[in-house]
């Protein structure tokens, strides 16, 4: 089944790209002598209007063969008229560079259709807010976005689109907190979005997420009530005071306003299992466990009297042999600064870290009653992904862990409209990528390991349908748009190199001659048949990295 999945994609972007080559050709009048999907012997086939359609046997390619395409053929001089060469420059132009054009639009309906599926988009309110960002101080976790400039905002897509689009530039939120509505000015910071491939685009942000953090604890000391009742850092609240917590504002609203009042709460507590399955896997259990909890009497939060804060800045994991696990840090050490500096958000804590990159940092935190303060510097990493891209990075060694969830979904407003947003944005995008990898090729920041041929896109295939409709359209428009930018590049026999033969003929006045176009030919095949062996190379290696490794270390 893979492998009719697999031709049914290759076919449908071969016709696609085959497809403008004819329109266009037969809308300027030229004639069309044959249009093949395929190469080799021929399968079925019918002739119509003096153009000869065929299915080919090996379907990785095609061709729509055109009167007088090659300056060898000889043409009738009643023919001459309706003859490729005869035609103006400019429509020799379009016609040829009508079929790469094609992949790269049709991935746009492809997308659209995708996108069509999103009937329910998470809401425009507010879980996550970042520390010292434009909304710190201005909008709180549980907050609803209702306006911004007077433009209605119904989804967090809406939300961020109008932040991005307007950095430095102040705008009016409207806001539902509670039962209350209330109005902020806040100024979206221009920030970076880091892409692959070293590719960043400037944008607007505030500092604000739909992920609320799940009601995951961090006992800050074990002499506060938390700890007297027993609860540990990592234990998951579902109830508390007789009331469900599904997020972390959920156990801050049935514990804040507290003075000294029992609480029970209900909590699961995650127990790892090394040896389940009779030692054959590593499982976590969430065990269900009941608590009383009696804040401290006395003003401020009924969290903070109780001994509770969230489990964000408390350390899950540390990874063996790095220098986070060198400097003694362990799993339950809560973080307090990093140069000097209070951390209040890990994600935060990451980002300055990875500004910060190879350079020396004191980071400072607590175990039970005691504080630890240590100098360390990231693990640098360098070396080559299984996709030969080249990495140069700073790895972070510690890890956290809190859920998130976000509120439950709205219906989609605007389908029709969301869905053009989102095919234009995605095709840019895929655009954007598969220019950057040439490019990064070329530069040697990518090596020839990157490239990829028929055996990977066969395996991409028969995953993207095995797991749905809408991941195998994504794999074809993405794969769509590959092929057209590669059909562009200035290499005879390909499109690119036919359009490169007519830039020169415009500036010199005449057609690049016979010989010059045979030699460029010929050396253009031995370009794409090198391509095409290291690409089953890559393939192979890929595919049976033991098989190589034995044969090479033979």
């Amino acid at each position: 089944m893979e492998l009719v999945w697999f031709i049914l994609l290759v076919g449908v972007l071969i016709f696609v790209h085959e497809l403008g080559h004819f329109a266009w050709a037969k809308f300027f009048g030229v004639r069309v002598l044959k249009f093949s999907l395929g190469f080799g012997p021929k399968i079925a086939g019918f002739r119509r209007a003096g153009t000869e359609y065929v299915i080919a046997a090996f379907p990785l390619g095609g061709y729509v063969r055109m009167l007088g395409e090659s300056p060898t053929d000889v043409v009738a001089p009643e023919e001459e008229k309706r003859s490729f060469h005869a035609q103006a420059l400019w429509r020799r132009m379009i016609i040829v560079f009508a079929g790469p054009a094609m992949n790269l639009i049709f991935p746009i309906a492809l997308y659209f259709v995708v996108a069509l599926g999103d009937d329910q988009l998470a809401p425009p309110v507010v879980g996550i807010v970042f520390p010292h960002r434009p909304a710190d101080g201005k909008l709180e976790p549980g907050d609803r976005v209702l306006a911004i400039e007077g433009e209605e905002i119904e989804t967090f897509d809406d939300l961020v689109r109008v932040v991005e689009d307007n950095a430095d530039v102040p705008l009016h939120f409207e806001i539902q907190r509670g039962t209350h509505r209330v109005t902020e000015i806040i100024t979206p910071a221009l920030d970076i979005r880091e892409k692959p491939l070293d590719v960043v685009e400037q944008v607007g942000r505030i500092g604000v997420m739909p992920h609320h953090p799940v009601a995951v604890i961090g006992v800050t000391s074990p002499s506060s009530p938390a700890g007297a009742a027993r609860l540990q850092t990592f234990d998951v609240v579902i109830a508390a005071a007789g009331r469900p917590v599904e997020r972390w504002i959920d156990l801050v609203s049935a514990i804040d306003e507290n003075r000294g009042a029992l609480v029970p709460v209900t909590y699961l507590r995650p127990t790892h299992l090394r040896s389940a399955l009779g030692g054959l896997a590593e499982i976590e259990i969430f065990e269900p466990r009941i608590a009383t909890v009696t804040p401290e009497p006395g003003v401020g939060s009924g969290l903070a009297r109780a001994g509770m804060e969230l489990a964000d800045l408390y350390v899950s994991d540390v990874r063996a042999g790095s220098p986070e696990h060198q400097i003694g840090l362990l799993p339950g050490d809560r973080l307090l600064e990093l140069d000097g500096r209070p951390i209040r958000l890990w994600a935060t804590f990451l980002a300055d870290l990875k500004v910060g990159r190879g350079r020396s940092h004191v980071l400072s935190w607590r175990r039970g009653e005691r504080v630890i303060v240590k100098p360390f510097r990231l693990a640098h990493e360098r070396g080559v992904t299984d996709y030969g891209q080249r990495f140069d990075r700073y790895a972070v060694g510690m890890y956290n862990w809190v859920p998130t969830r976000v509120a439950p979904s709205v219906p989609n407003p605007h389908p029709i409209l969301y869905a053009l947003r989102q095919a234009f944005r995605e095709t840019e995008e895929v655009v954007e990528l598969t220019t950057y990898s040439i490019v990064r090729l070329f530069q040697g920041r990518l090596t020839m390991r990157s490239i990829a041929g028929p055996l990977t896109m066969f395996e991409a295939t028969g995953t993207a349908a095995r797991e749905g409709a809408l991941n195998y359209l994504t794999l074809m428009a993405f794969i769509s748009i590959n092929l057209g930018l590669i059909n562009l590049l200035p290499i005879p026999l390909l499109d690119g190199g036919h359009l490169l033969f007519f830039a020169i003929e415009g500036i010199a006045r005449r057609p690049v001659s016979v010989r010059v176009r045979e030699y460029a030919s010929i050396a253009g095949l031995a370009v794409l048949v090198l391509l095409m062996v290291l690409a089953f190379k890559n393939d192979i290696e890929r595919q049976w990295p033991h098989i190589v490794d034995a044969v090479t270390s033979e």
